[in-house]
């Protein structure tokens, strides 16, 4: 399984450097909890490599885990992408394991501006690795809400994800998301993402709220690609500690 992963890195990896001698066009992402209203150009690449360092526990080296995943996006219009991912885990008992694959859509209406707030439209189904007793497939909607007003961007995400082989209520979250430029080629921001339960369970009072606030910086050192980072801090007890989230993106 490590042999997959390496071979899926140095594939993501290879196209990134030849991705940045190639000129883009479309708007590049500016969140890492959230997904903003841009969508892919017809006929355009990008590829995205995500990273997330998870410590459960701070001050316990053995909670430690990682999440890597690879994403290839398509613009099939202007306003609808198609999206593959593959991810895989590490964590100290399990070693590294490919954790399932990923396929997405998202739409966008109209162009930025022209509504009093951009709405686009997410799906997407995941398939986790192992046996369908043991790991549901999973559907995920999320309505994306955006504005600009004047220099900021704000972005809400509100997020609906079901298991397909399990009879489960629909699990309700989401997340909030504000951006500024502070250099031509640099956007610093801040997110929240909360889970809220299901409708049997609803609400912050639960067992397992969770909670998390993360910082981002969003940098573009060449007009193609973009590297996002943000330490995302846990703020109830059903929250991770810390989770270092990074993401590198390259359009072509």
């Amino acid at each position: 399984m490590r042999g997959r992963f390496v071979l899926v890195n140095l594939a993501a990896w290879s196209l990134v450097l030849w991705g940045a001698q190639v000129p883009a066009s479309a708007h590049m992402r500016d969140y890492i909890f959230n997904q903003g209203y841009h969508t892919t150009r017809r006929g355009e690449f990008e590829v995205e490599r995500y990273h997330d360092l998870n410590l459960t526990e701070a001050d316990n080296d053995d909670t430690y885990s990682s999440k890597h995943q690879v994403e290839l996006e398509y613009g099939l219009t202007n306003r609808l992408q198609l999206a593959y991912y593959e991810v895989f885990k590490w964590d100290r008992p399990k070693d590294w394991r490919r954790d399932s694959f990923k396929i997405e859509g998202k739409y966008r209406f109209l162009e930025s501006g022209e509504l009093p707030v951009d709405i686009a439209l997410y799906g997407e189904y995941k398939n986790p690795n192992g046996s369908r007793g043991a790991a549901s497939d999973e559907l995920e909607g999320k309505l994306i809400l955006s504005r600009d007003l004047g220099p900021w961007n704000l972005v809400a995400n509100l997020i609906a994800e079901r298991k397909i082989n399990e009879h489960e209520d629909l699990q309700w979250e989401y997340t909030l998301g504000a951006s500024i430029p502070v250099h031509p080629k640099v956007r610093l921001g801040l997110e929240m993402k909360e889970t809220l339960g299901d409708q049997g369970e609803f609400g912050i009072r639960r067992k397992g709220h969770e909670l998390q606030l993360m910082p981002v910086v969003a940098a573009s050192p060449t007009p193609h690609v973009r590297v996002l980072f943000g330490p995302a801090f846990g703020l109830t007890r059903a929250t991770d500690d810390l989770q270092l989230k990074s993401i590198v993106e390259v359009e072509f």
